[in-house]
C-alpha cells in the first residue's frame, strides 16, 4: 500500500511535464472537430454523415475526421409548422441552440444544421446570433450560403428548378440567397403540395418510411422534376434534406444539386482541406 501510495505522489517527476507536452502538441495537430445538428429529419441526418464520411479522403478509419452528430428531435419543433403559425409553435431555434450547445462542450469547431427550413430567417437569424453571443469557438455554416457560393462558382446555369417544403417557398429564403444571379423556377402551388406531401404523408412520406423511401413519394417527387426541367430549369435544388433520400444523382434527366452535401464538403474543407475528395 505505501508503496503504491509513492508511485501516486511521484509519478516520473522528469518524464511526466515532457509527456504532457507531446500529447499537447499533437493534440494542437489533429484537425478541426466537425458537428452536425440534425434530428431534422434523423434520418437526413444520418444522411449528412454519410456525405461527410463520402467526402473525405481516408484509407483507414483512423484517417476519416472525427466528428459529432447532434440528433435531439424532441427538442426541436418542425419548422415548417413554425413559419405557418408561429404565434401557435414554439420557435425551432430553441431546440438547434440546445443541440449546438451539445457540440460545442463536446469541443466542435464547424457545424452545420442538417435542415434547409431551418435556415429561414425566422429560425437561423435568432439561432445564430445565440450560438454567437454564447458559444465561443463555434462557427456555423450557412448550408443555403455554401449551396449558392458552390453553384455560381461551379455550375455554369442560370435556370434553377427548386423542391422543397411548404415552409421553405413561404418563408422566400432560397430567393434570398439565389436572387439576381439566378432565375429561380418553383413549382405552381399544387406542385409545392404534391411534394411536401411525398415528405410529409403519413401514409406515403419520406419522413415516415425513410428506409426504403416508398415508390409514391419516389414517383411525386420525380415528376416534379420532370416539370420544373420542362419549364426551363437547368438543374434541380433538393431543398430539402430529405428529398436525397429519394432523388439519386443520374436517376433524373436533370442534374440534381444536394445542399446537405455541398455543406458536408464544405465542413471537410474547413477542418483539413487536403482530405476534401474532388468531386
Amino acid at each position: 500500500m505505501k508503496a503504491a501510495l509513492k508511485i501516486l505522489k511521484n509519478p516520473c517527476p522528469l518524464e511526466y511535464p515532457q509527456c504532457i507536452i507531446t500529447r499537447m502538441k499533437n493534440e494542437q495537430k489533429k484537425p478541426a472537430l466537425i458537428g452536425v445538428i440534425g434530428g431534422v429529419g434523423p434520418f437526413a441526418g444520418l444522411d449528412f454523415m454519410r456525405n461527410i464520411f463520402n467526402s473525405t479522403r481516408a484509407a483507414k478509419d483512423q484517417e476519416h475526421l472525427d466528428c459529432v452528430l447532434v440528433s435531439c428531435p424532441s427538442i426541436i419543433p418542425d419548422r415548417t409548422e413554425f413559419l405557418f403559425n408561429s404565434e401557435a409553435a414554439e420557435n425551432p431555434c430553441m431546440g438547434m441552440f440546445e443541440s449546438a450547445k451539445k457540440l460545442h462542450a463536446a469541443g466542435v469547431s464547424y457545424a452545420v444544421v442538417a435542415c434547409n427550413t431551418a435556415h429561414s430567417g425566422r429560425i437561423f437569424g435568432p439561432f445564430c446570433e445565440m450560438a454567437r453571443d454564447s458559444l465561443p469557438g463555434l462557427t456555423i455554416i450557412n448550408m443555403l450560403e455554401t449551396c449558392a457560393t458552390h453553384v455560381r462558382k461551379n455550375m455554369g446555369i442560370t435556370r434553377i428548378g427548386l423542391l422543397a417544403t411548404l415552409g421553405t417557398h413561404r418563408s422566400g429564403v432560397y430567393r434570398e440567397y439565389f436572387g439576381g444571379s439566378f432565375e429561380l423556377i418553383e413549382p405552381d402551388a399544387a406542385g409545392q403540395k404534391n411534394v411536401h406531401e411525398a415528405i410529409y404523408s403519413k401514409e406515403f412520406g419520406i419522413k415516415a418510411f425513410s428506409q426504403p423511401v416508398t415508390p409514391l413519394a419516389r414517383e411525386t417527387i420525380g415528376g416534379e422534376i420532370r416539370k420544373l426541367a420542362s419549364r426551363g430549369a437547368q438543374a434541380i435544388i433538393l431543398g430539402c434534406t430529405e428529398l436525397p433520400l429519394a432523388v439519386q444523382a443520374g436517376a433524373v434527366s436533370v442534374p440534381v444539386i444536394d445542399p446537405g452535401l455541398i455543406a458536408a464538403r464544405a465542413l471537410v474543407a474547413r477542418a483539413a482541406p487536403e482530405k476534401l475528395l474532388a468531386l
